[in-house]
């Protein structure tokens, strides 16, 4: 099985530099003094609701109408509004609590890359770091009550 075609990364030239896009929400929401509502929940809450409101574009869409959905222009116009949307919401809530939204990425790629080698099909549930082989060190994994059998096999 090959991987699908990915599409070209378009080169953006004169892009704005993400600290200066950044600089300019911060600056933006503080001269209307937004501040007091920027609080990290609230961020998080307006970047759930952005991401959905992309989401709803493509809800019932075909996967190729999906494809295709850069090739009406209305659509397309409202794709880019929502991802600018999302992206602001991102940026704002990673100025307000001081992570670096790129840093962050490139150490999640990273982690990914050991976690998920090259060559293993999908689906498998075994990891490729040894932290992960030892269930006591996944932080997403939920303890069992006490009173719950570990065995899920068991019919005890």
């Amino acid at each position: 099985m090959t991987a699908p075609d990915l599409p070209d990364v378009p080169a953006l030239p004169d892009a704005p530099a993400l600290p200066d896009l950044q600089r300019r929400l911060v600056e933006f929401a503080a001269a209307r003094q937004w501040g007091p509502y920027h609080t990290p929940k609230n961020l998080a809450a307006a970047l759930s609701v952005e991401a959905a409101e992309l989401l709803e574009i493509f809800q019932w869409m075909t996967p190729e109408e999906a494809d295709r959905v850069m090739a009406d222009p209305e659509t397309a116009h409202r794709v880019n509004d929502e991802v600018a949307d999302v992206l602001a919401y991102l940026l704002q809530f990673s100025a307000r609590l001081g992570v670096d939204p790129l840093a962050a990425l490139s150490a999640k790629i990273d982690r990914n890359e050991l976690r998920f080698p090259v060559g293993r099909p999908p689906g498998r549930t075994a990891r490729a770091t040894p932290a992960a082989a030892d269930p006591a060190s996944r932080a997403d994994q939920v303890a069992a009550p006490a009173s719950e059998s570990t065995d899920r096999h068991s019919t005890e």
